[in-house]
């Protein structure tokens, strides 16, 4: 009776937890649907959006982007297949985000060997005060289905894939969670200045970007020395005429 009680025990507890691992997260419910018909349209757009803004940037001003959940979802669904089919790995499909508040929340399929579940993490973005142009993002509630998961795997998985990127990234502890510290570039190809990033806002269902493209001192000394060279040598007034 031992044994029988401890193996409807194990078998209990066996599909509690199996149960628990297909969890749907009520956001990724509600991202992973997009509307068929105007997917394509929408991902455009948000392409658009981007090859704009990276022109923006390229020249001294201001310059700013806003982005949706739903556009970011509808390029997922359709335009990351399409145009990148080999970034992700095998074993992850369907990637979402929303945007609650201030928290991006991100979802995926996960069909590993041994797992079969919604994988969803809530992260909070920030810039990092003092640090100019660089990214904190703050890790917490990582989960398969309802269940939390150790999220060492998860840092490993992004160091990993931030070194087949080329994309540096510094570790920092945030309130008892793990926060990626990514260095944006200030300076690049055709860029003719430095990037300054002064806002980074997340609110529902709508991510906001601005800052400014600004000259740096040695084009500021340039342009002062050629304004020099440029500027007309004034003549001495002419002497007043001699008393008789």
């Amino acid at each position: 009776m031992v044994f029988v009680g401890a193996a409807v025990l194990i078998a209990a507890v066996t599909g509690a937890v199996y149960n628990a691992t297909q969890h749907v997260p009520d956001f990724y419910t509600e991202a992973l649907y997009v509307e068929p018909t105007t997917a394509h349209e929408t991902g455009e757009v948000l392409e658009e959006q981007v090859f704009a803004f990276s022109n923006q940037v390229k020249k001294p001003r201001p310059w700013s982007l806003s982005l949706t959940d739903k556009q970011i979802n509808s390029w997922l669904a359709v335009d990351l297949k399409e145009k990148f089919p080999e970034l992700l790995p095998e074993h992850i499909q369907d990637p979402r985000i929303a945007v609650k508040g201030k928290a991006l929340l991100v979802g995926c399929k996960y069909n590993g060997q041994s797992l079969n579940s919604i994988l969803a993490v809530s992260l909070d973005c920030f810039l990092v005060e003092g640090e100019p142009n660089v990214v904190g993002i703050q890790l917490h509630n990582v989960t398969a289905g309802a269940l939390p998961i150790p999220i060492g795997q998860l840092i490993s998985e992004i160091d990993t894939y931030a070194t087949k990127a080329n994309i540096p990234i510094r570790w920092q502890q945030r309130d008892g969670d793990p926060v990626a510290l990514i260095t944006i570039p200030s300076t690049g190809k055709e860029i003719e200045g430095e990037i300054r990033i002064d806002a980074l806002e997340f609110k529902d269902g709508e991510i906001l970007l601005s800052g400014e493209t600004i000259k740096s001192e040695e084009e500021l000394k340039v342009e002062a020395a050629d304004a020099d060279q440029a500027s007309p040598v004034s003549s001495p007034p002419p002497e007043p005429p001699a008393e008789s």
